[in-house]
């Protein structure tokens, strides 16, 4: 399966439940559940920027949203000026997990004239507890040179990482043996909530490790799992925020506790035009208050 940098690279090259908490760690009652610029991740708009970047870039922007999750196979001067003259700042990136610290070191030269503060990857693996173990340590060193380069490492998990290995899981693993300084996590409440965890409880266990949230809602009438999801070929359990079984209210209400930055929508299948998907999911979150 092709990694979401591969995708994106390959399409551009033409056109070059609730947990008790104290008041204090919670937004209050009433107030908009997110107050800060609402961002997007370009995966969602994938097909229409490998087409035409700067129009779609304009597109997201007129929107509504004020920040992108982007990748990096436009040089980083034209991107800049792709994104000013859309409106749009850009605080993360997403690319592909560190096989070793060499291969580490190169891709934080490539990424560095971009300006990121957030460099994001994820793979959904299938590993043992020593394997995670081992990609820990890795992660840790990872998060130091992405910390001598001025950028924050962080991990995005989908649902492999969720399965238990006895009395833990491989995100675990790594929430409690990375420093919580080297490595912090960019939660995606769908792929949480789709292997049948509750966001929330992370946030009260690891309060401040996750400054970046995915946010994308997930059907009613599917099943939960760790082990396997119906990919393009299978239903699409994917939905607009505010369209779906999430309960947003709660998540915003903890964001201030799990040390929430940034946020990111993301669709990964849009039953129709992503651009409609967005804009709803935009409306939605721009309106939401807490209860």
């Amino acid at each position: 399966m092709l990694t979401r940098r591969q995708l994106l690279e390959k399409a551009v090259q033409g056109v070059s439940a609730g947990v008790a908490i104290t008041a204090s760690e919670t937004w209050g009652a009433g107030q908009l559940a997110w107050s800060k610029p609402i961002g997007l991740e370009i995966y969602t708009v994938r097909e229409e920027y490998a087409k035409d970047p700067a129009g779609t870039l304009k597109k997201v922007g007129a929107t509504g949203y004020r920040e992108m999750e982007i990748s990096t196979e436009i040089p980083a001067a034209t991107l800049k000026a792709y994104l000013s003259a859309a409106n749009l700042t850009a605080p993360s990136t997403y690319d592909d997990v560190p096989k070793d610290l060499e291969s580490w070191k190169k891709t934080l030269d490539h990424v560095h004239p971009y300006g990121f503060r957030y460099i994001v990857v994820g793979d959904n693996p299938q590993l043992d507890a020593e394997a995670w173990t081992r990609r820990a340590e890795l992660f840790n060193e990872c998060g130091r040179l992405a910390q001598q380069a001025g950028m924050q490492f962080c991990y995005h998990a989908h649902f492999h990482e969720f399965a238990r290995l006895g009395n833990t899981s491989g995100y675990e693993i790594m929430l409690a043996r990375c420093d919580s300084k080297l490595l912090k996590m960019e939660m995606d409440v769908f792929w949480a909530t789709y292997a049948g965890q509750n966001p929330l409880d992370y946030f009260q266990k690891y309060p401040g490790r996750f400054p970046l949230l995915h946010v994308k809602d997930f059907k009613p009438g599917f099943p939960t799992s760790t082990s396997s999801f119906p990919y393009d070929n299978g239903p699409n359990p994917f939905a607009p925020v505010g369209k779906g079984r999430i309960d947003w209210v709660k998540v915003f209400a903890h964001a201030r506790q799990a040390g929430t930055e940034h946020i990111f929508v993301e669709q990964d299948r849009c039953d129709g035009s992503p651009f409609e998907a967005i804009t709803t999911s935009f409306n939605y979150l721009k309106n939401l208050r807490l209860s």
